[in-house]
């Protein structure tokens, strides 16, 4: 056995696995969002904008192109181009002038030049859960809003999240219903939206009590095996598992808060979820979830910021959670999210967003993201009819703290180990023995075991936590 740091080796390595990699995307370089704000990301660090003409109180959602170029954006009522014209037939959309999550934009799966703008009316609107198609082909690629207001179901909440389905380029499309624990999650496949949700019925009842029980976010994690609901008024946040195969919401772990809540956002690495409240000596909360015990998870809870007026909170492609603050020129930042406690680092006044003295602020909302625009390691590649589960080896402890074990049940295995940007940690050519350990040099994260061997071809998640 040789524990391998050569470098061509390593370039070997990484050309074998690269397929099953999926790094965070550029479709979510550009933010535009609140009075005129936006962000512009793609140099890989934020940069403001001030040309949008958007003017939103909350719920919004932007696109860029796979090189990080902005094409569209808008509040759910209005769409604009990147020359931020408003698009042919772009006005009179049904979403929620002040929707949580009004609006989300979604690739077409069947078409690479069409996008969905899914939206959602406020508290029980007449609009409901409807789509529009902005088809980036028309206006000299500039494009053209070609269906718009096409009515998904009535009834819902203001909430609205996406995520992929696996490696296959469909997704899935989350919305919960108001006066029920239904949560509705749709297929978008090549062959349009599928006119019948999956169905789980799970997790606080958004009673019609008050009509704020419908506020607040709904996110999944970047890699969409989890989803977590921000319950509004209901001072509740519900942590589920998420089947990406099947659309199925389970396992509840739920959050009692102290006051409302409207903002919920995971971890790069999944393992940790942001929440923020109305309680001002609770007002941003971080929890671990890497046992997925609801007891553990609960007991976890560390107060990261004292801040008043917090809402959304939005992953970007920088690698910090971001913070908006009720009608504020500043945003805040989380710069570590994927460190437990408070090194997670706070960042107080991170962003300025109206550096020129413009009247620009933020609102209460953030864009709305396919989550899987953020995913930076290998996503559901276990649950991929693509890449076949582990089945005779295995690897433990998992988590750990200290070093994991894998047995290896035939002889001539290549091992790899990579963290969570794709970058090889530790390389085993050809082991011949029946068991190894490894690991335990390695800093807290998530990190990728790939093996082959003539009897096994997968790739495993570990999680090394603190001592």
């Amino acid at each position: 056995m040789k524990n391998l740091f050569i470098p061509e080796k390593k370039i070997l390595v990484l050309l074998y696995f690269a397929p099953l990699f999926s790094f965070a995307q550029q479709q979510a370089d550009h933010w535009y969002f609140g009075i005129h704000a936006g962000i512009d990301f793609s140099s890989g660090l934020p940069v403001v904008s001030t040309d949008g003409q958007l003017s939103a109180s909350e719920g919004c959602s932007s696109m860029s192109d796979a090189s990080g170029n902005l094409l569209f954006y808008t509040d759910g009522q209005t769409v604009w181009n990147k020359n931020h014209d408003v698009m042919p037939n772009g006005t009179g959309l049904q979403g929620g002038s002040s929707s949580t999550q009004a609006a989300l934009i979604v690739p077409d799966p069947a078409d690479a030049s069409q996008y969905y703008i899914f939206t959602t009316d406020v508290t029980d609107g007449p609009h409901g859960f409807q789509f529009s198609i902005v088809d980036m082909s028309l206006q000299s690629g500039l494009g053209d809003v070609t269906v718009k207001d096409s009515l998904i179901r009535d009834s819902v909440t203001e909430k609205l999240a996406a995520v992929l389905q696996g490696h296959k380029g469909d997704y899935w499309i989350a919305v919960h219903r108001w006066g029920n624990d239904e949560f509705d999650v749709y297929a978008l496949t090549v062959n349009g939206l599928s006119a019948t949700p999956v169905v789980s019925n799970i997790g606080v009842n958004c009673t019609t009590a008050q009509m704020q029980n419908t506020y607040g976010e709904l996110k999944f994690s970047p890699c969409g095996d989890r989803l977590a609901d921000a319950a509004g008024y209901l001072d509740t946040v519900d942590v589920f598992n998420f089947d990406i195969e099947t659309g199925i919401v389970s396992n509840r772990i739920a959050l009692p808060l102290t006051d409302h809540t409207y903002g919920v956002e995971f971890s790069p690495s999944e393992q940790l979820l942001y929440v923020t409240t109305y309680d001002i000596e609770n007002s941003l909360l971080q929890y671990d979830l890497s046992s997925g015990v609801a007891s553990d998870v609960i007991t976890s809870k560390t107060v990261i910021n004292y801040t008043p007026d917090l809402y959304a909170l939005q992953l970007a492609n920088d690698g910090r959670i971001y913070v908006c603050k009720d009608f504020n020129s500043y945003l805040d930042a989380i710069d570590s999210p994927n460190v437990a406690g408070l090194n997670c680092n706070y960042l107080f006044n991170y962003l300025n967003l109206d550096p020129n003295y413009q009247g620009i602020t933020s609102g209460v909302g953030l864009p709305d993201f396919v989550a899987s625009f953020f995913a930076t390691s290998v996503c559901n590649a276990l649950s991929s009819e693509d890449v076949p589960e582990m089945n005779s080896a295995l690897i433990f402890p998992n988590p750990s703290a200290d070093f994991f074990a894998i047995n290896i049940p035939d002889a001539s295995s290549e091992i790899a180990v990579y963290d969570v940007q794709g970058r090889l940690m530790e390389y085993f050519s050809d082991v011949h023995q029946n068991s190894l350990q490894f690991g335990a040099g390695y800093s807290p994260g998530i990190y990728f075991v790939s093996l082959k061997n003539k009897s096994d071809n997968f790739i495993e998640k570990i999680v090394k936590t603190q001592h």
